[in-house]
């Protein structure tokens, strides 16, 4: 029995080891290397996602992001300030390459949309990908166009399929499968390297993720 366990577990790390990754895929560009790729089935990654100050939980393959207080009060004294107090949902996924591409399935539980809220960041404080009341979604450059589109049907509180193929001055997103490519000289992310999620104040709002994978492009 016991050298049928010892075989059981050989088989297992074998088959873990010799796994594939996954594949490249991409409308833009033919060739990336994989940099980073995650189911959250494993320990917390503080280089990607940075500290985990208890406000981030990896279970049964999520990820589940909440605020970092309940009330002001809490935050304030905390915190020693009165401001930026970390009482809704913020994120940041980092060490974003110049030119990428990347795969990710994510959800914001909320009650409602709020102005500029739920919202994602491809670069901090750059291009916005926001939600449309009645579903869809919206990109806005950095002080330039925006552009909707009601057919990717994005909602809160629904899992969303994102694709984002990046390069300066070029950018393809795919949401749920509804995908445009821009191309304008405000497809920039300038010198940032990472994506910020943000979503409504309030302790009932969390943001999930159920993988991500990201490629490095060099071509």
């Amino acid at each position: 029995m016991r050298k049928f366990l010892l075989f059981l577990c050989f088989v297992s790390l074998t088959s873990n080891l010799s796994a594939d990754p996954p594949p490249f895929k991409s409308t833009l560009f033919k060739k990336g290397t994989l940099v980073y790729s995650d189911d959250f089935d494993g320990e917390h990654d503080k280089l990607r996602w940075g500290p985990n100050k208890g406000h981030m939980q990896i279970k049964d393959g999520v990820l589940t992001i909440s605020p970092l207080f309940e009330n002001a009060e809490v935050a304030m004294k905390t915190l020693k300030r009165d401001h930026h107090l970390g009482l809704g949902v913020v994120a940041h996924l980092n060490k974003i390459p110049k030119k990428f591409v990347c795969h990710m399935r994510f959800k914001f539980e909320t009650e409602a949309i709020v102005p500029a809220r739920p919202s994602f960041q491809i670069g901090h404080h750059m291009i916005s990908l926001s939600y449309k009341e009645g579903g869809g979604h919206t990109i806005k450059l950095p002080k330039g166009p925006a552009y909707s589109d009601t057919e990717s049907g994005m909602k809160i509180n629904e899992w969303v399929d994102l694709v984002i193929e990046y390069e300066e001055g070029k950018m393809l997103i795919s949401v749920n499968g509804s995908s445009k490519i821009h191309e304008h000289e405000l497809v920039t992310m300038k010198d940032s390297d990472r994506f910020t999620f943000k979503g409504r104040e309030g302790s009932e709002n969390r943001l999930l993720f159920d993988y991500v994978r990201l490629w490095e492009v060099k071509e």
